[in-house]
């Protein structure tokens, strides 16, 4: 890149070719320095839980998975267990056994972290498989959308429309091709 003055002049540090009278000075091209892009000095820490707690209180297991800021697997194994009890430092909790996969050492750890974090206490997770104590938060959020699913195949059945189609047209409902168009958005 060449750099020039205001003045039409060149600012590149080489000596005109020729003399003075109307003859084509040669310019040495300037090298650009190279330009440093700014790094990061700080990774980006991990997800604050969305409120912390002055000490232990019976939780709502499924509120409380979503402001533990866990994510990923751990997330999923927590999702996946129902609470049981607390028994001094240890909080139990029971996994549904079809998601006996998602339980390792580091995804249990990780949940007992953020649980000491948001209880401000230091506390163990122990997940014992298939003692249910009530429904995961997973099971809950499958029950509700059947649920919501079935609302919507009794309104379509109530719909004055489709009983004047039934009626004038003979036509059928067919259950399995309901859908929900606008499911409730999970965080």
């Amino acid at each position: 890149a060449l750099r020039g003055s205001g003045a039409g002049g060149c600012e590149s540090g080489a000596a005109a070719a020729g003399t003075g009278g109307g003859g084509k000075a040669a310019v040495k091209p300037v090298a650009a320095a190279p330009v440093r892009q700014p790094t990061a000095t700080k990774q980006a820490a991990p997800p604050e839980p969305a409120q912390r707690s002055q000490g232990w209180v019976e939780p709502d297991w499924g509120s409380l998975v979503t402001s533990l800021g866990l994510s990923g697997a751990a997330r999923l194994l927590a999702s996946n267990c129902a609470f049981v009890r607390r028994e001094g430092q240890t909080v139990t909790l029971s996994l549904d056994p079809r998601s006996e996969s998602l339980l390792t050492k580091q995804r249990r750890d990780a949940l007992a972290e953020a649980l000491s974090a948001f209880f401000g206490e230091k506390l163990l997770v122990d997940v014992s498989i298939g003692v249910q104590a009530g429904e995961t938060p997973i099971q809950a959020e499958s029950r509700l959308a059947d649920e919501r699913l079935e609302a919507a195949r009794q309104s379509l059945e109530e719909d004055p429309n489709v009983k004047t189609l039934k009626k004038i047209f003979g036509a059928e409902l067919k259950q399995d091709s309901i859908e929900l168009i606008n499911p409730p958005q999970s965080e």
